[in-house]
This record gives structure tokens, sequence and C-alpha cells, in this order.
């Protein structure tokens, strides 16, 4: 689910069509890595595998920046309102106080409601919290899934078969090892 753009602002509706994009590029980047997996031999397994991998992770990460984004502006719009009512509240109490009107109970009410929503709005914000920390360890795999690619294949270009099989293998047994 996509915010309305006259929640979000222009910069924002503009931030989720590109990362919405990108989430559709990355998915047909994918399907293509998987037709070509199928008739690939040899290296370009491990090329397509790890291609496809990349891809999907490109994928995620831009439907988290695409929910970060949301629940930012979600929370923001939280807050304002919870402000907002907070600050109608206090302006009631201060004018039925001068004019000596002791019944309070929609002053009560507005300030319960700005409070609840501003603790909703603090809600939100954790939330927005959590999905940036989604967004940094996405963006770890990914960088990671990088260097895995980038080393098979430059293991790939090695003239003589049998230092490349033991490059290969050195390089198997150490992502192995990170993995335990």
């Amino acid at each position: 689910m996509v915010m309305e753009p006259f929640l979000l602002g222009a910069a924002a509706s503009e931030m989720l069509k590109a990362f919405s994009k990108v989430v559709d590029k990355a998915s047909k980047e994918k399907k293509t890595y998987a037709d070509k997996l199928e008739s690939a031999t040899g290296n370009e397994i491990f090329k397509y595998i790890l291609l496809i991998n990349i891809a999907a992770l490109e994928g995620y990460i831009a439907q988290t920046r695409i929910q970060a984004q949301q629940s930012f502006s979600l929370s923001r719009i939280m807050a304002i309102v919870g402000f907002f009512l907070l600050a109608i509240a206090i302006g009631i109490s201060i004018f039925s106080t001068f004019s000596g009107n002791v019944n309070l109970n929609a002053v009560y009410l507005s300030s319960i409601a700005g409070m609840l929503t501003e603790f909703i709005a603090g809600v939100f914000f954790y939330l927005y919290n959590k999905a940036l920390q989604q967004i940094n360890l996405f963006h770890d795999k990914l960088v990671t899934m990088q260097q895995v690619s980038m080393s098979f294949l430059a293991t790939s270009m090695v003239t003589d078969e049998a230092k490349r099989d033991q490059a290969k293998m050195e390089l198997a047994n150490k992502l192995i090892q990170q993995n335990k």
C-alpha cells in the first residue's frame, strides 16, 4: 500500500515513485537472471545465482525504503495532529478559566485525545526506526553479496585450472566459516 501523495508531500511522493521503479527493475532483473540460469553452465551458474540474490536484495531494500518513508510521513502527521489537539485543549482550558466556566470535560477529552495521538505518533516513530535498521541490515548484506560475486568472478578469470580450483575452494571455505 502506497500512501496518497497529498499526505506525503511532493519530494516524498517522487521518492516513493523512484523506489517503486527500483522494485520493479529488480524483479525484472531477477526473472531475467533466473531464465539465463536455466541454460548456464560452469562458472556462469555462480554468476547468475549471485546476480539473482543481488537483484532480490536490491528489491527488498527499495521496499523497505518505501515502508520507512511511509512510516515517517505517517508519524509526522500523527505528531502534528496530536500537537494541535493538545494546543486546542490548552487553549480551551485557558479560555474556560478566564470565562469562569468550571465544567472542563471538553478540555479533559481534548487533552486525552492529544496525548493518545502523541503516543501513537511515538509508536510510529519507533516502527520507522526499526525500518531504518532493516535497511541497514539489507545494505550490509548487499555489500557482502557484491564482494562474494566479485571474488567468484575474479577466481574464474585465473587461467591455471589447478590454481583456479584451489582459489574457489579457499573462497568457499572462508564463506562457510563466516556463516558459522
